[in-house]
């Protein structure tokens, strides 16, 4: 379908052609109801009359609509002409990317500006779980004010089940992969699972083609071309342009790690480097870099090392008391929370640190397990109300101290202290800090000493996940609300304490979670910016009152505010897994992964996510990795057991689901899992005797009517079972938020009220 100028397609009215490619036509239109002009692109070839590619085009432009940011395309609105869908879109006036390379190499200084903003666009993107898998020249346009805007956002996924054979700029696509071929990453040519890196790898290519004039790999025909990017070596952009720096040089050549374990793991990452890059010297001598990095520990040395994440080791106890843990720990945390504010950092998060407390592993290892660039490691003392926090920077790569210095402050300055401790690191490795971020490194607001010390002891107990530690924790954090009202961390703990009661059933989900979303909603009182206390709420939305849509809105707006927050993207993945969303499950999966990358609770849930979708074998593959590395983590070996009992594995089934009970307990919860395997394994008699003994707990304590469900449906007791799972929607038991996916539940939906009941919870 070719437009002539004047035509229109709703109220919009065609100006002239931009171009065509694979994926449709592109015009230049003016917007009659708002007087702009606009971009409208029309699906058109194979793709316009292929139903699922129609079908993903619109639920892919809801999620575009979403993006925000100066650096990508924004998206207008959505329509269909003549039974074709098309997409408007911000008219970008300028030229292409590949239009300016092809007017003369650029200099290593804009390359670098451009690329870190085009950087940024990806960061965006991908906190939001979308892809590019697209990136080249052609997709970016430079403004006449030198802003790189980026198009085509995760467009090519669309098309890519439309038709097995594309064109695309000469080059032949081959089966279901999208984008410009010579842009590729390897995984992508493999068929492989994509994620933040392999666009990283497109932005590599673009990069070695901006400072070079031509691209890494060359071949002309499709297959020879694959076969360089998967097996061939990138010739180093010094031997087209030797005036290029040493670093800029190592930025692009990172960029462009076959394995992708070796690139930049995040955007962020790599938009922090390009900045330093462009704000550096342009033109470095060769060597310039090594000698620079040849200096003293602390000296000018650290300049010019690329340093863009960081792992902060637990701080040692130094206070001659075993009784302090708890306050080295929570120092811990809190300098990671102090750095994680940085957005062109990445830190890992504190449950992947504390993995490492107390091991003897060298730093080395550390830093390759975690991926990071450098590690922090340290240790606190405390004597009275008096802090000193001793701490040094070492470079992961060559094991060199770059930066040591102690800090000491009153108790109550311990924010301030924190504060000075992060900006030191930050002012040593000369990472780009927004004037907002430097403004929240330097909070001095005082605390109290003794809420936070209770405020301490109370996150220390409740991330031991016991009935006991949940209950002890929660009494101290409420010590420390009421010993300083305003105390903000204090309440986010609060609500973080009654989650997990709800979660881990210790408490009845009436009891429990109505008290952590007003603990919650203090804190954002005290703080409306708050994305820890936000994700607290949206928590509360999603198990209690199992509205999925407000809670999803909830979990973006607190990613929004804090990109870095594993915890938001983590919750924010299970209700992609909750609602058959699997895609956008994964691409949340791995960004936690990525911020918290040796978090069981992390793992254990992206385990869950082929379970729910009844790839039973995958889901047991995933746990059993877990738990080979974390043998201890007893809710791996619960959900293990259950992977197994779907398998027909009863013995494997029955092994670790006797290894979760002997870990967490006799408590209904691990019992109830000991139950199902037995059942469905035949042995209805032990299932019948675990059941009972789970009723006994029901005088002392309260005991979810989910788990007598389970039981029940496993030995084949509909009736018997749906009305648990009735008496289960009366107490607003959490797991209802997958009555429709659970494998368990399975025979009881043959009864006649089963689907009213899942109607009443959500989708």
């Amino acid at each position: 379908m070719t437009l002539a100028p004047g035509a229109r397609l709703g109220p919009y009215e065609i100006v002239a052609p931009l171009g065509a490619g694979g994926m449709g036509e592109v015009y230049r239109a003016r917007d009659t109801r708002l007087e702009r002009e606009v971009a409208v692109k029309v699906l058109t070839g194979a793709a316009a009359y292929h139903e699922p590619a129609q079908a993903r085009f619109r639920q892919e432009a809801l999620a575009l609509s979403r993006l925000n940011h100066p650096n990508i395309e924004t998206v207008y609105d959505f329509g269909a002409h003549e039974g074709k869908d098309y997409l408007v879109l911000e008219f970008v006036p300028g030229e292409t990317l590949s239009a300016r390379i092809k007017r003369g190499v650029i200099s290593e200084r804009e390359a670098a500006e451009l690329g870190a903003q085009i950087a940024d666009a990806l960061e965006e993107a991908h906190e939001r779980g979308v892809l590019h898998r697209d990136l080249k020249p052609s997709n970016v346009v430079v403004t006449p004010k030198g802003r790189a805007k980026v198009l085509d956002f995760g467009l090519a996924k669309l098309l890519e089940a439309a038709s097995d054979l594309t064109q695309t700029e000469g080059l032949t696509q081959m089966g279901s992969t999208a984008g410009t071929l010579a842009y590729m990453a390897p995984e992508q040519l493999l068929g492989e699972v994509l994620d933040a890196r392999t666009d990283l790898y497109g932005l590599g290519v673009v990069l070695y083609e901006m400072v070079t004039g031509t691209r890494p790999f060359q071949a002309s025909l499709a297959t020879a071309l694959t076969n360089e990017i998967l097996h061939s070596t990138v010739v180093p952009p010094r031997k087209h342009r030797p005036e290029l720096s040493v670093r800029a040089e190592s930025v692009v050549m990172r960029s462009l790690e076959r394995d992708r374990a070796k690139r930049y793991q995040t955007a962020s990452e790599l938009a922090g480097e390009l900045r330093r890059l462009a704000a550096g010297e342009p033109g470095r001598a060769p060597g310039a870099d090594a000698a620079a990095g040849a200096e003293g520990a602390g000296g000018a040395g650290a300049k010019e090392r690329r340093i863009t994440s960081i792992a902060v080791l637990p701080l040692e106890n130094m206070s001659g008391d075993a009784e302090q843990e708890y306050f080295a720990d929570g120092m811990t945390e809190e300098l990671i929370a102090s750095l994680a504010q940085v957005r062109a950092l990445r830190i890992i998060s504190r449950t992947s640190i504390m993995r490492y407390k107390g091991h003897r592993k060298s730093l080395a290892e550390i830093a390759a397990e975690l991926n990071v660039d450098a590690v922090v490691e340290g240790s606190v003392r405390r004597a009275g109300n008096r802090v000193r926090i001793t701490a040094q920077l070492i470079d992961a790569a060559t094991d060199r101290h770059i930066w040591a210095k102690s800090y000491e402050r009153d108790l109550t300055e311990v924010l301030a202290l924190q504060g000075e401790v992060a900006r030191a690191i930050v002012e040593e490795i000369q990472v780009t800090v927004t004037p907002q971020e430097e403004s929240r490194l330097k909070d001095a607001r005082a605390v109290h000493p003794g809420a936070y010390e209770a405020y301490l002891k109370g996150r220390f107990l409740i991330e031991r996940r016991t009935d006991d530690s949940l209950r002890r924790g929660l009494s101290l954090l409420e010590e420390a609300v009421g010993l300083d009202p305003s105390f903000l961390l204090a309440h986010v703990g609060v609500a973080d304490a009654y989650n997990l009661m709800g979660f881990y059933a210790v408490h009845a989900p009436r009891e429990v979670f109505p008290a952590a979303a007003v603990a919650a909603r203090r804190a954002l009182a005290i703080d409306p910016a708050s994305a820890e206390a936000l994700t607290s709420l949206a928590y509360v939305k999603m198990y209690l009152d199992w509205d999925f849509p407000e809670a999803e809105r909830m979990f973006r707006k607190a990613i929004d505010l804090n990109p870095k927050y594993s915890t938001a993207h983590l919750w924010l993945a299970n209700i992609f897994s909750f609602t058959n969303r699997a895609e956008e499950a994964e691409a949340e999966f791995r960004i936690a992964r990525i911020l918290d990358p040796m978090s069981m609770v992390t793992k254990i849930s992206h385990g869950w996510l082929p379970y729910w979708q009844g790839d039973f074998e995958r889901s047991r593959e995933r746990l059993l990795e877990a738990v080979t590395m974390v043998p201890e983590f007893m809710i791996g070996h619960y959900w293990l057991g259950l992977a197994c009992t779907m398998l027909n594995r009863h013995e494997e089934a029955h092994a670790a689901l006797v290894q979760a009970v002997g870990l967490g307990g006799r408590r209904p919860g691990t019992l109830a899992g000991l139950a199902i395997a037995a059942a469905r394994a035949g042995r209805h008699d032990e299932a019948r005797a675990l059941l009972a003994e789970i009723d006994g707990f029901a005088k002392d304590r309260y005991v979810s009517s989910y788990f007598r469900a389970q039981i029940l449906a496993a030995l084949g007791e509909i009736e018997e079972g749906m009305a648990a799972l009735e008496r289960a929607f009366e107490e607003r038991v959490h797991w209802l938020v997958t009555v429709r996916i659970d494998p368990s539940l399975v025979p009881l939906r043959q009864h006649p009220r089963f689907n009213a009941l899942a109607d009443r919870v959500g989708p």
